[in-house]
């Protein structure tokens, strides 16, 4: 693992697992609570008092859970469930649910991001060995305390209770986590998608985009008929030329902002390169095409583009061409590029169809 690596680990990854202990150690010591009440009721106080430890170690650990590496809080973690199952059957036997506790510490060494798959799966072995074990133990020495039947309800019912809370306080904190980076990964990969599809100075569809939305949009509609158009700035090199490029760069934006509005709820438009636009109308017929883009072609010479106190006004000239149901995407676009050229030059600040 490299240094950068470490470093995530260190001081990213402990934040939810610690929080998932921190949860299990303050289920744990309310268990230790209930338990020493219990033994008070069964007339056990000197049992209560052995437990008093336990509780006693589980609130340090609790208290310098965010003081220390999150391995050593792990270890305790491990030693306090382990060291407490050995002992609750050494003295109550096996009948009293007291190796349920096993469980939380199976599922916390799952979620252990840090640890490579192996550790994992020799920390597994090592407790399903130290269960049978354990049981192994019971089948062949007597416990300390014989509970009565009550008794041994009574146990039970708190051990199987408090380590389910503490399996669900582990499990809970975990999927919260897990969700909430599915999330951010989902708009991350959303907006990775979005700046991919969108040209950054006009904040359009670019070019890729608008190739991907039309062949889409024949593959699921082969029958349906479009329209497209392309658009060219009319001598825009010259407002490079005398205005510098950041005046350019101010009437490619304006311009936009004036495509979206009149192609809204209508069609789609791009950057195509440059200062080219193409523009995609589903379901319009080349009269209803060319007649929308007559329009935005006299919006555009209405449209004022103000930079440095000053107003200057463009031309452009635009391609249009239908669908004619065989065509591909290329040959669709090469016959609207045909259409602008003609435009070009034929007087320029014109829709040619």
């Amino acid at each position: 693992m490299n240094k950068e690596n470490q470093k995530y680990d260190e001081n990213a990854t402990p934040v939810y697992y610690t929080l998932a202990m921190q949860r299990s150690y303050r289920v744990m010591i309310v268990y230790f609570l209930v338990f020493m009440i219990c033994m008070l009721i069964f007339r056990m106080s000197k049992t209560c008092l052995m437990v008093l430890p336990w509780l006693i170690v589980t609130c340090l650990a609790d208290y310098h859970i965010k003081r220390i590496q999150i391995r050593w809080n792990l270890l305790f973690f491990c030693v306090i469930c382990i060291g407490w199952i050995s002992y609750f059957i050494y003295l109550f036997g096996w009948d009293c649910g007291g190796i349920n506790f096993i469980m939380p510490l199976v599922i916390i060494s799952v979620f252990s991001l840090y640890d490579s798959l192996f550790n994992k799966i020799a920390f597994i072995v090592f407790l399903f060995l130290l269960r049978m074990g354990l049981f192994l133990y019971w089948q062949t020495h007597q416990s300390v305390y014989n509970p009565t039947e009550t008794q041994m309800m009574i146990l039970q019912t708190v051990n199987t209770s408090l380590s389910f809370i503490v399996m669900a306080m582990i499990c809970i904190t975990f999927s919260a986590n897990l969700q909430k980076a599915e999330k951010h990964l989902m708009l991350y990969n959303m907006e990775l998608r979005q700046q991919a599809g969108t040209d950054p100075l006009t904040t359009l569809y670019n070019r890729r985009r608008m190739e991907e939305i039309v062949k889409n949009h024949i593959a699921a509609n082969p029958s349906e008929i479009f329209s497209v158009a392309m658009g060219d700035i009319d001598l825009f090199k010259s407002v490079n030329d005398t205005y510098g490029h950041n005046c350019g760069d101010q009437v490619l934006k304006d311009l936009s902002a004036l495509f979206k509005e009149k192609t809204l709820g209508l069609g789609h438009v791009c950057r195509w390169g440059g200062e080219e636009f193409f523009f995609f109308f589903p379901n319009m017929n080349l009269d209803a095409a060319s007649a929308l883009m007559n329009e935005i072609n006299l919006a555009v010479s209405k449209c004022p583009i103000v930079y440095q106190n000053e107003t200057h006004y463009v031309t452009m000239t635009f391609g249009v061409e239908e669908y004619d149901y065989h065509s591909d995407l290329t040959q669709l676009v090469k016959q609207a590029d045909d259409k602008l050229y003609y435009g070009k030059t034929h007087g320029r600040n014109t829709v040619i169809f």
